[in-house]
């Protein structure tokens, strides 16, 4: 299947995932000049959990929050929501203790059960499904790595069992497997659904939102916006920044017999191996995405038609019964650079927070630190090595 016959823009933005095909109707742009007490600029996942935690923790507060383009509606991810970050336990462990990796780690995980219960609570339908983390070994040199992992992640409260190949099949029909690993600590979900949902949820809290409203300059206590200035008492700046894109894609939604014969019929999110991750989104499309080699490419270079060929490839190889499934998206998603974990800091009246790329549970881990800190809470939150007070 070629890739290049689908549109491949400079820009990926431009071309929205399957997410994206539902997007609600977009707020106005900001009308002159404002004030708020805090002021949320970028309306993805990570601003409007903050949003949501701040009002939260004090519903007087005036929170409005700014976006470029329309809130909610440039979510790329791939559907994983996980208590995977870009740095395991023993890296964490390594650079800041062991007691802050045990915590760190009890922080990720309770992450991916605080975005069930929310999207349960504000009656979120974005198809969330707790069906755990697959991950497939090909050979016996990757089985007996994820063996030795897994043994590892129990010192940090992590659960992960062991899977023969038998085991594995009763979950996931993989071509030549020798085993796995499955962990609970993931869930499958539709991220435009979950963000719509959310920005839904603060509005109805009292925040206001305006779309269309980029922001060209920060400054304490203010933000310069396309359509007037913000003062405020605080700032929180949570837009972006990708270190790195990933290849991905969406099939049409399958048949029941094609999902038959590849399992996860419950919402596991599968993992490979060598980096390719597969989810069996809501709607029944099967999502792709796979990470570029560690040190291949450069600094926010769109995947190429190249990279979407040989991720439908490896697609094919790893599910042969996906050959003749029609791939109705192709798309570059953000993706955690090697190391990274969320980023929140208090500078003043200013303050950052993203999530590192690494997905719906590193976005509401963020948001909930910022609300923690906002609020002057001492937590698990505001202890962890994310955050950066300068």
């Amino acid at each position: 299947m070629d890739l290049r016959a689908l549109r491949r823009p400079t820009d990926p933005r431009d071309e929205p995932a399957p997410w994206a095909d539902a997007a609600a109707s977009p707020a106005p742009p900001l009308d002159g000049d404002t004030t708020c007490d805090v002021l949320v600029v970028g309306a993805g996942l990570t601003g409007l959990w903050a949003a949501y935690y701040l009002l939260e923790s004090d519903p007087a507060l005036d929170v409005l929050l700014v976006e470029r383009g329309a809130a909610g509606q440039d979510e790329r991810g791939l559907g994983a929501c996980s208590a995977r970050v870009g740095l395991d336990a023993d890296g964490i462990a390594q650079r800041y203790g062991d007691a802050a990796a045990r915590e760190t780690r009890a922080v990720l995980r309770d992450a991916v059960v605080e975005v069930g219960g929310v999207a349960a609570v504000e009656e979120v339908d974005c198809g969330f499904a707790f069906g755990g983390e697959l991950v497939v070994a090909a050979d016996d040199h990757a089985f007996a790595r994820l063996a030795r992992q897994a043994a590892a992640a129990t010192r940090w409260g992590d659960e992960t069992h062991v899977l023969g190949a038998a085991e594995l099949d009763e979950r996931v029909h993989v071509a030549d497997a020798v085993g796995g690993t499955w962990s609970p600590e993931a869930a499958r979900l539709d991220p435009g659904r979950l963000a719509r949902g959310l920005r839904d949820a603060v509005l109805a809290r009292g925040a206001r939102l305006a779309d269309g409203t980029a922001v060209a300059r920060l400054s304490p206590g203010a933000a310069v916006t396309t359509h007037g200035t913000v003062r405020a008492t605080t700032v929180v700046d949570t837009r972006p920044a990708h270190p790195r894109l990933a290849a991905t894609l969406a099939t049409e939604p399958l048949a029941d017999a094609t999902w038959a014969a590849v399992g996860l019929a419950r919402g596991e999110v599968l993992a490979h191996s060598d980096g390719l991750r597969v989810v069996r989104a809501p709607d029944g499309r099967l999502v792709a995405g796979r990470a570029p080699a560690s040190g291949s490419g450069h600094r926010h270079l769109p995947a190429s038609a190249r990279s979407g060929d040989e991720l439908h490839a490896a697609l094919v190889a790893l599910l042969p019964v996906l050959a003749d499934a029609t791939v109705t998206h192709a798309w570059d998603r953000p993706l955690a650079a090697p190391g990274a974990l969320p980023s929140v800091g208090v500078v003043d009246d200013h303050a950052w927070a993203r999530s590192g790329g690494t997905g719906p549970a590193a976005a509401n881990v963020a948001g909930r630190t910022i609300a923690d800190l906002h609020a002057g809470t001492a937590s698990a939150l505001t202890r962890a090595p994310w955050v950066r007070r300068v």
